[in-house]
């Protein structure tokens, strides 16, 4: 593996943006103004369940391994 650092499936704040984005565009109508937009993100990142945060991170070890297995290719992650 030439960029083993570089793939998304290591990288958890990749998906951690995915899952959040998806989280704030629930809200509808979208946002009227700037800061209202800057209240729904504030509101959504403070209500990041610790449980997501957790499996992320529990989820490392077979990242890797499938990672390795896969040559860095691609994963089910």
């Amino acid at each position: 593996m030439l960029w083993p650092a570089n793939s998304p499936d290591l990288n958890l704040i990749e998906h951690m943006w995915d899952e959040f984005c998806r989280w704030v565009q629930q809200h509808h109508p979208p946002p009227a103004n700037l800061g209202q937009l800057l209240q729904w993100l504030q509101q959504e990142w403070n209500g990041v369940p610790r449980a997501f945060i957790c499996n992320l991170i529990h989820s490392m070890r077979q990242r890797c391994v499938e990672c390795l297995a896969h040559n860095g290719g691609h994963t089910r992650y």
